[in-house]
Parts: C-alpha cells; sequence; structure tokens
C-alpha cells in the first residue's frame, strides 16, 4: 500500500495512507444542532466515504475545499464522489472531463491547506435519468473510465418509487432495467466496480426494485471488481441475498436513524469483507444531528455508532470492524 500524502502535496488519483499511519492530523470537531454540541468521536481506523455528492452541497459555509479540510480532520482519508453527466451537467462541468479537472483543482486546493485527502469519483445515470440516457450519454460513461481519478460506475439502478417532494414520476420499471444493464454491463466488461441505487416505492413488502436489480445482475453478472449497495436501508434477508450475489452493502447515516434498527441488524451481520460506509451528503445526516447539512466528516459519527452497535450485538473488537471497514474500501477504490 503507497503511504500517504505529504501535508501540503497534491493526492494523486487512488494513494490512500496504512491504517496504521492514517490518523495523524486527526482533530476534534464539533457541530451543533438547536444549540446542543457534538463533538465528533475520534474512529478506531481512517475513515472512507464511498459515496458523496460534492457538487450538490446548498449551505454557504459548504465549500468543497472547506468540507474536505474538515473531513480530513475528522479522521476521513479517502472519499468516492459521483458525476451524473445527466443530473450534475452544468456549465461549470458539463461532462465528465470538466467534472474530472474540477475534482483535481479541488483536491490540490484542499491539499495545500494541509488536509491530503484522496478522492476519486464514479460517473453514471441514476434511474432519475432513465428517459435521458442515450448512446451519447453512455458513450460519455465509458470513456469517463479510461480517467485515472474515474473508479468506476455509479450511481446506476432503479428506483420504483414516487418522489412527492420533487414530483418525480418512476420511469417504467422495464425501461429503468434496461439501463441499469447497459451500464452494469459496462463495468463487468471494463472491469471496474459498481455503485447501485436501489429503492423500493413505499410500502412495498415484496421489494420489488430489489428483486429486479437481482434478476438483472443475475442476467448481466456482478463485475469482479465489485459491487456495491449503496445507502441500505433494508433488512438482513435483503442484505444476505445481495452479499450472496457478490456484492459489498455500505450503509450511511440513516442506519444509525431511531427507527431504522432492522437495518443495524443487517450491519451487524454483514460478513465483515463485505461492509462499507458512506455518508451519501448532502443528505441524511446521522443521529443526533438528523436534519442538518450532511458532510463527509460526519461519517464519524455513524462510524462510531454502527462499530460499537455490532459490537453489542457479535462480541467483536471495535477495532476489528473499523480495521475492516477501511481495507474494504481501499480494496474496492484504491
Amino acid at each position: 500500500m503507497q503511504p500517504a500524502c505529504a501535508p501540503g502535496t497534491v493526492p494523486s488519483a487512488g494513494v490512500w495512507p496504512s491504517a496504521e499511519d492514517g490518523l495523524a492530523g486527526w482533530e476534534q470537531l464539533q457541530f451543533t444542532k438547536k444549540n446542543k454540541v457534538l463533538d465528533l468521536p475520534r474512529p478506531q481506523a481512517p475513515l472512507f466515504d464511498t459515496h458523496a455528492h460534492l457538487r450538490s452541497f446548498w449551505g454557504e459555509d459548504k465549500d468543497p475545499v472547506a468540507v474536505l479540510v474538515r473531513a480530513y480532520r475528522a479522521g476521513v482519508r479517502g472519499l468516492v464522489t459521483l458525476f451524473d453527466p445527466v443530473a450534475d451537467a452544468c456549465e461549470e462541468t458539463p461532462d465528465a472531463t470538466a467534472f474530472s479537472a474540477w475534482l483535481q483543482d479541488v483536491a490540490s486546493r484542499t491539499a495545500q491547506a494541509g488536509a491530503p485527502l484522496p478522492v476519486r469519483y464514479l460517473v453514471g445515470v441514476h434511474p432519475y435519468g432513465t428517459a435521458d440516457y442515450t448512446d451519447a450519454v453512455h458513450a460519455q460513461v465509458e470513456a469517463a473510465l479510461d480517467d485515472p481519478w474515474c473508479a468506476g460506475v455509479g450511481e446506476v439502478g432503479l428506483d420504483y418509487h414516487f418522489d412527492a417532494d420533487d414530483d418525480i414520476e418512476a420511469a417504467p420499471h422495464e425501461l429503468q432495467m434496461d439501463v441499469m444493464a447497459r451500464q452494469v454491463e459496462l463495468a463487468v466488461r471494463r472491469n471496474v466496480p459498481v455503485e447501485l441505487h436501489l429503492r423500493n416505492d413505499t410500502g412495498d413488502a415484496a421489494r420489488q426494485a430489489h428483486a429486479d436489480a437481482a434478476r438483472v445482475l443475475g442476467q448481466v453478472g456482478v463485475p469482479r471488481a465489485g459491487c456495491v449497495l449503496h445507502c441500505f436501508g433494508e433488512d438482513r434477508a435483503t442484505m444476505e441475498r445481495f452479499v450472496d450475489l457478490g456484492c459489498h452493502i455500505a450503509f450511511g447515516g440513516a442506519a444509525t436513524f431511531k427507527r431504522n434498527d432492522e437495518v443495524r441488524e443487517a450491519f451487524a451481520a454483514c460478513p465483515l469483507d463485505r461492509l462499507l460506509l458512506e455518508t451519501d451528503c448532502p443528505y441524511m445526516a446521522p443521529e443526533p444531528i438528523r436534519g442538518l447539512e450532511c458532510e463527509p466528516a460526519m461519517i464519524a459519527q455513524t462510524a462510531d455508532t454502527l462499530v460499537y452497535d455490532r459490537c453489542d450485538r457479535t462480541g467483536e473488537l471495535p477495532s476489528t470492524i473499523a480495521r475492516a471497514l477501511w481495507d474494504n474500501s481501499v480494496a474496492l477504490f484504491g
């Protein structure tokens, strides 16, 4: 494993610190919600945010460089962000090439601020963009995989939920499955990891999106480089089904919510070599700061909650779980 960058130097894509040395530079960070102050805990091992949206913050204090500096201080030593050629295209980053240049500039300025945090990105079209997935978009996704800063394909998959807040109707299920299959097949063929977004409709006890996704993976294959269920919010049986298919399972802040004990049960039962953490920032900050705009530093609270909950259930050492989370992330995205 390669050594960490020296402070002030620019991290190249995929240069990760060792687990033993990775917490040098840790500082106590605080977040405040309604006059209550939360001290982020010191992690048991370096933290890796496997799914963050660095272009989606809305708060004035959420400049990406400042966000990454705070993440580094909290113990984050690896991060994967995302670019969606349909949803994220804008004047500054109209395509993956421009997004990569933007990300490299952010990484450079973050390192110059004393936080050499390695970052990479995934490229792919979210299920919301199904109707706009053209051959030209597919070609852009494939071309991005030649970029050393691009770690794979994502987030892609199936979303059968009607989003009332944004008035987004789910695209036809068969069309979603076709677009998912094209992007997963690309990951299989290019031997890169893929991150899946799978969301069932409200009240769907059959978990149809997950059932259909398993069918797509059975037809197209699971990339040998890795397949991740991003932002897992289901039960133990669903976790086990996808682990049996060869997938990793990524848990985020929602797994700390009081009502989500079945998700914590799934975290506790998941094989150590398939566990991952993420934030999905700026969404779903963990308890007890739920409701704040989430950022990568907050993964320290998610890790602390889930690691110690698993310890209580299994008797494992916290350091064993935390080290597995780090090692799994580096193996996938390093």
